[in-house]
């Protein structure tokens, strides 16, 4: 016997049907889409755990290479000029084309963006590149290890000196006289130096004047031209390399680089540009990636593992005189990076 129920209670049944099927379907679809964000968000930490340690695995590689760079190029320079005798000018000139072959090679790989910038107006920032080089090789050529790499920490005073004289800079007073055990100590390093040389000291402070004045024009151009280091590199190194060629043949003929031709040489040659490009590549990075305070602290200890190791390489002996002065600067030096860290704390 069978029996029928009225429209109404199909209809109720039906509807209750209909609503706990589409309550279980929405629950199973609330629990898949539970789960899928859960698994989502999983993928996005792995992925965001790898991409940190990829950054550190990168960051300690350019830190490696800029460090080891930086010591091995002034080492290899000074045994080219001291071991080979080979031209000065001539050295800084190749450098510069190897450098130039180079940067061409990254903006192939894509490695930064060409930027259109007027020639004319490069020649001064050129200038200043070429003779701030030449004469810093100049000064690692006549000086001892130790005396070039001190002379070279009197670059920032003179940055400081230039500003607030023609650009009305100011600067805190514990800043201003951290410098003072800086060129003191200096000054006694390199006056009791066994090996002082007046013309490598003239070289020296050729290359200060120089360096200084091309560190505020960089800065002025990358501000002016909306363009990074690397970029104006790149014009750099062609135009510096160029006018270096007019000089060259004054001071070193050509006719006497034929003596040099073999291959020892030339393969030292070739790697010291190697090297050289690898120091600019990586000092813009450090510069961009790391505080001020970590840059300072890098070039402090190459500062140190520099004297260090060319005083070994080349017999430079130090006296106690040499000793305290290279200590009385280091002093001042890592005052004056604690007082610019404190600085930009407080700003």
């Amino acid at each position: 016997m069978s029996y029928s129920y009225p429209r109404k209670d199909h209809e109720k049944i039906d509807n209750k049907d209909i609503s706990i099927h589409v309550s279980s379907s929405y629950s199973d679809n609330k629990l898949l889409l539970s789960t899928n964000t859960s698994d989502s968000s999983s993928q996005e930490k792995q992925i965001a755990n790898q991409h940190i340690i990829g950054s550190c695995f990168w960051s300690t590689f350019i830190f490696l290479i800029n460090f080891i760079s930086s010591i091995l190029v002034i080492n290899l320079s000074k045994w080219i000029y001291v071991k080979h005798h080979f031209p000065n000018l001539t050295l800084t000139t190749i450098n510069f084309f190897i450098s130039f072959f180079l940067l061409l090679l990254c903006l192939q790989a894509k490695l930064f963006t060409y930027v259109r910038l007027p020639i004319l107006n490069m020649i001064p920032v050129s200038i200043c590149f070429g003779g701030f080089i030449a004469f810093s090789n100049l000064s690692l050529q006549y000086n001892t290890v130790g005396t070039y790499q001190l002379i070279k920490l009197q670059v920032t005073p003179t940055v400081m000196l230039i500003s607030w004289l023609f650009f009305k800079a100011h600067y805190t007073i514990p800043i201003v006289l951290s410098f003072i055990p800086v060129l003191v100590g200096t000054l006694i390093s390199t006056c009791y130096d066994l090996q002082f040389n007046m013309f490598g000291l003239f070289c020296a402070l050729i290359s200060i004047s120089f360096t200084a004045i091309y560190q505020i024009l960089v800065e002025h151009y990358q501000k002016v031209y909306n363009c990074d280091a690397l970029q104006l590199l790149f014009y750099q190194a062609p135009l510096s390399g160029l006018l270096l060629l007019f000089v060259v043949p004054f001071f070193e003929p050509i006719s006497s680089l034929k003596k040099f031709m073999n291959y020892d040489t030339i393969m030292l040659i070739l790697l010291c540009g190697i090297i050289a490009f690898f120091v600019n590549i990586s000092i813009f990075w450090v510069i961009g990636n790391l505080s001020a305070v970590a840059y300072n602290m890098i070039g402090h200890s190459k500062t140190l593992l520099i004297i260090l190791v060319g005083s070994t390489l080349f017999h430079e002996s130090f006296n106690q005189q040499q000793i305290f002065g290279l200590s009385f600067t280091m002093f001042g030096v890592f005052i004056y990076s604690y007082f610019k860290y404190i600085r930009k704390i407080t700003k």
